[in-house]
């Protein structure tokens, strides 16, 4: 606020000091002419005021409207060179500015961009989520969440959306930023799957280990207690131990063939994963 009132303040001081000491010094220096002379003086001195002042208030002027300049020249190459889309729309959801990454981005041209919505660039449910945003109470800064767009040629793509209020032209509008999250999404994704398929094999992994200190051990303990027994058997008792060896043998067959099941489910998931 200082710096807006500096000048005119040192202006305003400039011409009291001007108003109060000008006509007595043109006095002391000139009381040898006549009055009339003196006023001539006196009018040509105020004419090197208006002329000095209108100078140096051009002068200010013209240094101003550079700086303005620059900035807006500054402020527009910032626009025009993010390398995301950026996009202005008004009150009516209309576009009325957008960027050159918006137009590489979507495939269309700047007039065709121009007569177009922001709806028009919104699937569906994006034009879903985007209502809902738009009934919200708007604030300085809003991150507008994630939404489904569509390019010129029909495709489809996930972005990310920065918004804020801005003045553009005198008349109320939004600032928007887009950024391509398709890629991030993809990738969250196949991480989500990979955790859900490594899950799978740790519960896979287990139950191996389950039916290995478990289901595996029962039928071999049987094999071995039962090829011991047969050493020393006789006819009849050998005739039952072969059977018992037999059942024995076909419960372990089953469990082996289960858990080479289960081998062979953890190496797909492995090899998916990858």
């Amino acid at each position: 606020m200082f710096n807006s009132a500096r000048i005119p303040i040192s202006f305003l001081i400039i011409g009291i000091c001007w108003a109060l000491f000008s006509n007595p010094i043109i006095t002391l220096f000139y009381r040898h002419l006549a009055p009339h002379e003196q006023d001539s003086y006196r009018s040509l001195n105020d004419l090197i005021f208006v002329i000095i002042i209108s100078y140096v208030l051009y002068v200010k002027i013209k240094k101003q409207q550079h700086k303005l300049t620059k900035s807006e020249e500054e402020y527009r190459q910032l626009f025009e060179s993010n390398p995301n889309p950026l996009w202005i729309y008004n009150e009516a959801l209309q576009f009325v500015k957008v960027n050159n990454a918006a137009i590489e981005k979507y495939g269309y041209n700047r007039r065709k961009f121009l007569k177009m919505t922001i709806e028009d660039i919104n699937s569906a449910a994006g034009n879903e989520i985007l209502t809902d945003y738009l009934n919200e109470t708007e604030g300085e800064y809003r991150l507008a969440g994630i939404r489904e767009h569509v390019k010129a040629t029909g495709g489809t793509f996930m972005v990310s959306i920065v918004s804020y209020p801005v003045l553009f032209n005198n008349k109320p509008c939004n600032l928007v930023m887009a950024t391509d999250i398709t890629e991030l999404i993809e990738k969250e994704r196949k991480l989500k799957d990979a955790y859900q398929k490594i899950k799978t094999s740790n519960e896979v992994l287990m139950q191996l280990a389950w039916s290995n200190s478990h289901e595996l051990r029962k039928p071999l303990c049987s094999i071995l207690g039962l090829v011991s027994l047969l050493k020393e058997a006789s006819d009849q008792e050998r005739d039952e131990f072969l059977r018992l060896l037999e059942i024995s043998s076909t419960e372990l067959d089953y469990v082996l063939r289960q858990n080479n099941e289960k081998v062979d489910e953890i190496g797909i998931l492995e090899k998916s994963a990858l």
